[in-house]
């Protein structure tokens, strides 16, 4: 076999191993003209679209997290020594100490109880430690058109938009979670537009670096679910 032969077997293993990834992009480009209409019919400006989705294409990680299935059943044990070791305990107890007096105002105004803000702070990113690092709305983009539950996420992809116009934020401000979810309380776009809340006054509701206002979120959240602070958690 000649040499032109073999080059000519290469060139349609190549075409035929690029036609897959071609049609994906293509599928992705129409749906996202598609969702694009879409927003814009739910108020989101044309620009701010142009912005959001400069460059987006779905990401490969994205989905196999999505379709990863958990492959051991864990005990109550062993969850609890994963998720409360006893170094997670102590910061806790730093972290109540270092902001007591903002927690009590929060705690005041929403009928929380401080311990439970900081425990909720604590098991969401491990006190803004594991908030996530994947740009928000390329996961979201992704699930929408990809994924298990695309009205779900096309729903959480357009409030993420209205986060974006509503906080002046840019898109790549915008990280988190793999599915989503966002800052140190790990709240989903939806939830965030609810719940989030300006703690520190500063005319924004910053719960990727402002403490404040991820403890008047945490709070609010609670609260408005009915919340007893007559009660402690984890009674019949």
């Amino acid at each position: 076999m000649d040499w032109r032969r073999l080059a000519g077997i290469g060139w349609i293993i190549a075409v035929i191993a690029a036609a897959p990834a071609r049609a994906a992009e293509d599928g992705f480009e129409r749906w996202l003209v598609e969702f694009k209409a879409k927003a814009a019919e739910e108020g989101i400006r044309p620009q701010l679209l142009d912005e959001a989705f400069e460059g987006i294409a779905p990401d490969d990680e994205v989905i196999a997290l999505d379709q990863k299935q958990p492959e051991n059943k864990v005990t109550v044990t062993r969850y609890l020594e994963n998720t409360v070791p006893e170094r997670r305990v102590k910061k806790a107890r730093r972290m109540m100490e270092e902001y007591h007096d903002v927690l009590a105002a929060i705690s005041h105004r929403y009928g929380v109880q401080p311990k439970y803000i900081v425990a909720l702070w604590a098991i969401e990113s491990d006190f803004g430690r594991n908030k996530g690092n994947f740009s928000v709305v390329q996961s979201l983009a992704t699930l929408a058109y990809e994924g298990r539950r695309a009205e779900f996420f096309s729903k959480e992809l357009i409030a993420a938009l209205h986060i974006m116009q509503k906080e002046n934020m840019r898109a790549d401000a915008l990280v988190g979670s793999w599915a989503g979810a966002m800052g140190d309380c790990q709240f989903m776009p939806s939830t965030y537009l609810q719940f989030a809340v300006d703690g520190n006054g500063d005319g924004h509701r910053d719960i990727w670096n402002a403490p404040p206002d991820v403890f008047a979120s945490i709070a609010h959240y609670l609260h408005a679910l009915g919340w007893n602070n007559k009660v402690g958690w984890g009674r019949a």
